[in-house]
Order: structure tokens, then sequence, then C-alpha cells
């Protein structure tokens, strides 16, 4: 087998984010500009699927798992396939730049959350009871994730060797890999001239 993870190291890796380009189709033209396909490549489930990410793990192992609503039942068996079992879930609420909820787009309810599930390998720890189910933060870039799923993560999870899978931000802490890791990493600020 060819390892598809670049520079990641198998069985290395305590939590394990992912992100992965569903692949889903429109019901009408309309949505052409807003679906994933007009921002990146995407792949179909099965390819998803097949990907060895239990190979990351270390051993006890979780796994946060984003999908939207319409692909919740390509992600429970995306998960399964990937060796994790569904522990739980929450929704990440977006909030547009006034603080109100976000309008999306939807198939019969307009979307402004999208879900993350949690799922173990093994029998892995947590070093938090205080975090919540739902994420409430501002509505990012197509498909850029907020922070603050970084930050509950960590406290949920403690000390931990991290993976982020499809990321698109590099961070502290986490180990990127993607074909668009880094694309919103922000550049340092340019030296001043000397006067």
């Amino acid at each position: 087998m060819t390892w598809p993870f670049g520079a990641l190291p198998p069985l290395s890796f305590d939590v394990i984010m992912a992100d992965p380009p569903w692949s889903f189709d429109n019901w009408s033209e309309g949505g052409n500009t807003k679906n994933a396909k007009a921002q990146y490549a995407c792949m179909p489930t099965a390819e998803i699927g097949a990907l060895p990410v239990s190979h990351l793990a270390r051993g006890d192992a979780w796994l946060w798992l984003w999908a939207t609503y319409p692909m919740l039942p390509d992600a429970l068996h995306v998960m399964k396939c990937w060796g994790f079992a569904y522990v739980t879930g929450g929704p990440w609420v977006k909030r547009g730049a006034s603080g109100k909820l976000a309008m999306g787009p939807g198939y019969v309810l307009r979307g402004n959350a999208e879900a993350f599930l949690l799922g173990k390998h093994g029998r892995p720890r947590t070093c938090s009871r205080s975090i919540r189910n739902v994420l409430e933060a501002p509505r990012r870039e197509h498909s850029r994730k907020p922070d603050e799923a970084y930050a509950m993560a960590e406290t949920l999870f403690g000390p931990a060797r991290r993976a982020d899978l499809f990321s698109r931000q590099t961070r502290p802490g986490w180990e990127a890999w993607g074909r668009e890791a880094g694309r919103f990493d922000v550049a340092p600020p340019a030296p001043m001239a000397a006067e």
C-alpha cells in the first residue's frame, strides 16, 4: 500500500480532525456556484472511506469528523470504514459579521450549521467534562473551520499529538495534511525598512 498521508507518520496520533472534500450533487443548477466542487477538488465517499486513517492512530485515539447535514449518512459510514466507532457529535452554529445566525444554502431547510462527529478508536481518554456539544463561531471562508473548534478539541482531549486531515490552515500543535494545507495561513508581517 502506498502511504497517502505524505510526511504524517503512521501510528502517531491521539487526535485526528478531518474535513473531507465531500462530493454531492445539487438539486438545481442554481446551486452550482455554492457547491464545494466550485471551490476545490472533491472526492467520492468511497475514495474518502478507503483512506487508511486508522493507521494514523497511535492506539487509543479520537476522530473529529466534519460533515454537512446532507452527508451525515456518508460521514457515519466513512467513520466506520476508518476504524472508529461513533460516540457523539454537535453543530457548529455559524454567525454572520453582525452576530446574527448566518444564512446558508440548503435543500429543505436553509443551513446555518455544520455537523461534527466524534468517534473513538480503542479507549481514548478525555481531559474535560465541561465541553458543550454546541460550537458557536463566526462563519468563515468556504470550508474554513473555526479556531474555536481546535481550541475545543485541545481542551477536550488535552495534551496529545494531533493531525488535521484535509487541512486549510496550519496551526501550532497540529500536523496539517491536504492539498490546501496552509491556504488560509496568515503571512508574517513584512520587516520594516531601516531608516
